[in-house]
């Protein structure tokens, strides 16, 4: 056997050569090459060089290269690598999404151990956590770098890669959440990209189609996408439909000038779930089924979702080393709101609880609850974001300078329903068929009033020093000024970040960080005193230390440890700084009454380790394990402090790997695992629900090998069945638990002419 290495932007590609063996070349262009003419930095920038070029010869017995992400990521101000980032970042691309078929951003948080559902019920959008912190939607997701409204289902027929940003990203984001951000990254057209058709189904009978091809009379600037979809859900009556249409480009406007936009359209129509709760808040309810959705009425109307994505970047490069990027993005999510709404023990006439002993916001003992009709038309969120940042290149003596200058502006609005529609219908029951009511006959008032904005305006600033000996300081941060609607006057307020990286060897960076973010405060549950009211915003303080090995396969270990305020409903004795009668609209506040507050502290350490990419030439891997600490203390109530925080596995683990099978020419296994330790249900540990294995299988199959035109993928989730609650999460402070899905199969198959 002859073996011979070369590297093309620092990716290996092993040439495994027999002499009985057919060689088929396949060249794979994932970006244009820039027609830039400007001379190179000293330092220079990916944005300024041609994009990466992966070249792929494969014998008939040689994975792809392609679970590995391009090195640009939304976590850099500067277009840092991943590997040289002082900060963990997780790149899913689209290779894996393709062999898992995927369709929302649920079935790719999967590959990251760190990263779990948080209230993600089926027909709803869904919202998450990294490290055992909940995203803040209004700023928590963004396309190419810039927030959009989390309140959707970003389409993924269009995106090159999802990227998990997890931990302090404050100076690259603002005002966010604490735990991370999740960006997804759109495809650009390049030079000789092929018109693709992709049809899929599943055993519910779902049906799907999309294609996608550069516009005719732009080929080399302009790519369209578009998708339908027919969904058959594991749950009943949950089925809808979907259509989204895309368009992104890329467009040279001189030689030392490029702008990049992106656009994206979806409506999307589908009832919606809703969670369980526990049974007098101290059983998990049981044996209940994920087939069931709890209080359906015929009558009630699904859910409509009307989003809307756009953003644009220019990149000017005016001399060898300064770069000036402006950006600006507008993200729109137009949501017809409607479920019959289980929640709390059911009723009587009068609408008292039939279960007085029972906590109120959690089921009857004997698995009654009351449903509710709830209606809350034309929900309008709306983000818009413009960045303008200038970066550059110099050296003092043998010292280099990477440095980043500008300021951004951020506005978040939310339009709600002048009056919605929350009344009780009747009693249903966990054990009992559901039971038909008449509709109430309310109507609610679809004209809006504003119920939230939020200003952010920001000047930025980083340097990394460049050291002998391979060592890297950072040092930046952001000052940033903070309106919004709940809080009586702006905010003005220094978010630093520091960073150091030593890189012994060119395969390994070891680094360590330190950062403090401002988040928006969480806002109280409808059944306390301060119904409604939004907390201040508060800090969020990390610490990491971690090390990044490349070579093939991208590894990262780290260990981190953050702290933020705990919120939670507690019961007070008299007012209170959060529940004051004279400022609640004359509420009384009372012995025994609940307030939604800040009190005490959380704690979250943790380990983490991640790989991905090319293990061998046979095998490409994704793989991830996380073990998270998650402490509540000086909480104020006794049985809160010391315990792990709900919905947040001490250990989390997943697998998925591409196995090329021996002589089976073209065709892949893909196996795949994941393990979630037990979860806690309420804040004293009182109840938790069990931990689980899940197994999943895939296969994919290329007749002709590599080089055909047509590939078909077989992919199962959850092969054994297995019955589990995923998710535990306090959605505004209340307490659900939702299951996870049975077994699906999916097939699908991919036309590139």
């Amino acid at each position: 056997m002859l073996a011979l290495t070369f590297k093309s932007r620092k990716h290996r590609h092993l040439i495994h050569a027999r002499r009985s063996a057919t060689l088929i070349f396949s060249i794979a262009l994932f970006a244009s090459v820039s027609s830039a003419q400007s001379p190179q930095p000293s330092n220079p920038q990916p944005a300024q060089k041609p994009d990466r070029v992966t070249t792929t010869v494969v014998v008939h017995g040689e994975v792809k290269d392609d679970y590995l992400s391009d090195p640009r990521t939304a976590a850099s101000l500067d277009d840092t690598p991943i590997k040289d980032l002082p900060i963990s970042v997780t790149s899913i691309t689209s290779a894996v999404i393709g062999d898992q078929i995927s369709r929302t951003l649920s079935d790719v948080i999967k590959n990251d151990a760190s990263v779990g559902e948080d209230y993600a019920p089926v027909g709803y959008y869904g919202d998450f956590q990294i490290r055992g912190f909940p995203l803040d939607l209004a700023t928590g997701l963004q396309i190419n770098g810039l927030t959009i409204a989390g309140e959707q289902d970003v389409p993924l027929e269009n995106k090159q890669r999802v990227e998990i940003i997890k931990g302090i990203a404050g100076l690259e984001t603002g005002v966010a959440s604490s735990g991370g951000v999740i960006n997804y990254a759109t495809k650009l057209p390049y030079r000789g990209l092929r018109p693709t058709i992709d049809l899929a189904t599943d055993h519910r009978g779902s049906s799907y189609g999309s294609t996608q091809f550069l516009m005719p009379g732009l080929r080399d600037s302009l790519l369209i996408t578009a998708a339908a979809e027919d969904m058959r859900t594991y749950v009943e009556h949950a089925d809808g439909w979907r259509g989204m249409g895309a368009a992104d480009g890329r467009w040279q406007l001189g030689s030392a000038t490029e702008l990049t936009t992106n656009f994206e359209y979806q409506h999307k129509v589908q009832r919606s779930e809703a969670g369980y709760q526990l049974l007098g808040g101290s059983t998990v309810p049981s044996p209940v089924f994920p087939s069931t959705m709890l209080g359906f009425q015929t009558w009630s109307k699904p859910n409509t979702f009307d989003t809307l994505n756009a953003g644009a970047r220019l990149q000017h490069n005016f001399a060898p080393d300064w770069t000036l990027r402006i950006g600006g993005s507008y993200s729109h999510s137009l949501i017809d709101d409607n479920v019959i709404y289980p929640y709390g023990p059911a009723l009587d006439a009068e609408g008292n609880s039939l279960c007085p002993d029972s906590p109120y916001y959690f089921f009857c003992p004997d698995g009654s609850y009351e449903i509710y009709d709830y209606r809350s038309p034309n929900e309008l969120r709306i983000d818009s974001t413009g960045e303008a940042l200038l970066v550059g290149h110099f050296k003092t003596g043998s010292v280099g300078h990477d440095v980043v200058g500008g300021g951004s502006l951020f506005h978040r609005s939310v339009d709600l329903a002048k009056q919605i529609v929350y009344e009780p219908l009747g009693i249903e029951n966990l054990y009992q068929p559901n039971i038909s009511y008449e509709p109430d006959g309310l109507e609610a008032d679809d004209s809006q009033q504003l119920a939230d904005f939020n200003h952010q305006a920001s000047a930025i600033v980083q340097e990394r020093a460049h050291l002998p000996r391979n060592i890297v300081l950072q040092a930046g941060g952001r000052f940033v000024r903070v309106t919004d609607f709940n809080y009586s006057s702006a905010r003005t307020l220094w978010l630093p970040q520091y960073a150091a990286t030593w890189t012994p060897i060119p395969s390994l960076t070891l680094y360590s960080n330190y950062g403090t973010l401002l988040s928006l405060g969480p806002q109280a549950p409808w059944w306390v005193d301060n119904s409604a009211l939004f907390l201040t915003p508060f800090m969020t303080r990390q610490s990491e230390i971690g090390a990044k090995y490349d070579h093939g396969v991208l590894i990262t270990a780290d260990y981190f440890r953050m702290r933020q305020p705990f919120f939670y409903p507690r019961v007070i004795q008299s007012a209170d700084s959060f529940c004051d009668s004279n400022l609640l609209y004359g509420v009384d506040v009372a012995p025994g009454d609940l307030c939604f507050e800040s009190a005490g502290h959380e704690t979250h350490d943790g380990f983490e380790f991640n790989a991905q990419g090319k293990a061998a030439a046979w095998m490409q891997l994704s793989a991830s394990a996380a073990t998270i600490r998650a402490i509540s203390t000086d909480t104020g109530t006794p049985a809160y402090d010391n315990k792990q925080v709900i919905n947040v596995p001490r250990f989390h683990s997943a697998l998925f790997a591409d196995i090329l099978v021996p002589h089976g020419r073209g065709f892949h296994l893909m196996p795949g695992w994941s393990y979630t330790s037990s979860k806690q249900a309420t804040r004293d540990e009182s109840v938790s629900v069990g931990g689980y294995n899940l197994f999943n299988l895939g296969a994919r199959y290329t007749p002709g090998g590599e080089a055909g035109h047509l590939t078909f993928h077989f992919y199962a989730d959850n092969i054994l069945n297995k019955r589990y609650w995923k998710d535990t999460g306090a959605s505004l402070g209340d307490t659900f638990i939702h299951q996870g899905a049975p077994t699906t199969v999916r097939l699908s198959a991919h036309y590139n002419f």
